[in-house]
């Protein structure tokens, strides 16, 4: 019973991916340590002093939490999620690690525009935007309208299905060199995209007309995205 007052009260301590240490609720004890290793490493390797971060699709806070820490106290995380159950533990996760002077919550969905729109909730990390018996209404916002003035140094999107309509409602803001990301990681869902109206052409003519290199985690060029993974971004030098 002590054990699990101290884990309730101060939380339990993985060192994920050998670099970074979280504290997460006795809950998220399953969390491995080895956790999606590349995608980790090249989006930590991005993070700066100072940097601003948005995060959609923040779920539970561990890349929030890992790149609040790296962008410092001159930095800002913008962190969004649409799940009330993933939102209470990405808030109580980042008040356990200490980082909630860094972080800014949106318990909100990201699309191409702003308004309300059906979300599935109870589902744990697999919630995500839908219709169905289960569905409540809940914001949704777009970063053109969060950013309007201001910047955005990394985009992290993990939006099962809906990475085309995040990048839609920030169109401005991506096509504006001074503002616009330098990098972005997109997890990639194509099963969905038939749904969404979306296909891998869509997606990416969309960012390489806004003047960004397409890239697989080894570095080669993105032409074609048939399977669910990861893709990154890198603006273009001019």
């Amino acid at each position: 019973m002590a054990l699990l007052a101290t884990l309730a009260q101060n939380g339990l301590e993985r060192v994920i991916n050998g670099t970074d240490v979280i504290r997460l609720t006795s809950d998220y004890r399953f969390i491995a340590e080895n956790y999606e290793p590349d995608v980790w490493k090249r989006v930590m390797d991005e993070a700066r002093i100072g940097d601003v971060v948005v995060d959609v699709g923040a779920n539970i806070g561990l890349y929030a939490i890992a790149l609040a820490k790296r962008v410092g106290t001159e930095g800002r995380v913008h962190a969004f999620e649409p799940d009330p159950a993933n939102f209470r533990t990405l808030d109580r996760h980042c008040r356990l690690n200490g980082v909630t002077g860094q972080v800014v919550f949106y318990q909100a969905a990201v699309a191409q525009k702003n308004g309300r729109v059906p979300f599935e909730t109870g589902r744990g990390c697999e919630s995500r935007i839908g219709s169905g018996a289960t569905a409540v209404q809940i914001d949704c916002v777009c970063l053109d309208s969060v950013f309007a003035g201001g910047r955005v140094d990394i985009l992290k999107i993990d939006v099962e299905g809906f990475e085309e309509a995040v990048l839609r409602g920030a169109s401005q803001l991506l096509s504006e060199q001074r503002r616009g990301p330098r990098f972005i990681y997109l997890e990639v869902h194509p099963y969905a995209w038939r749904e969404m109206g979306t296909t891998a052409n869509s997606l990416l003519t969309l960012l390489t007309e806004r003047g960004y290199v397409v890239e697989d985690s080894s570095g080669h060029p993105v032409k074609q995205i048939e399977t669910y993974g990861g893709v990154f971004a890198r603006r273009r030098q001019r």
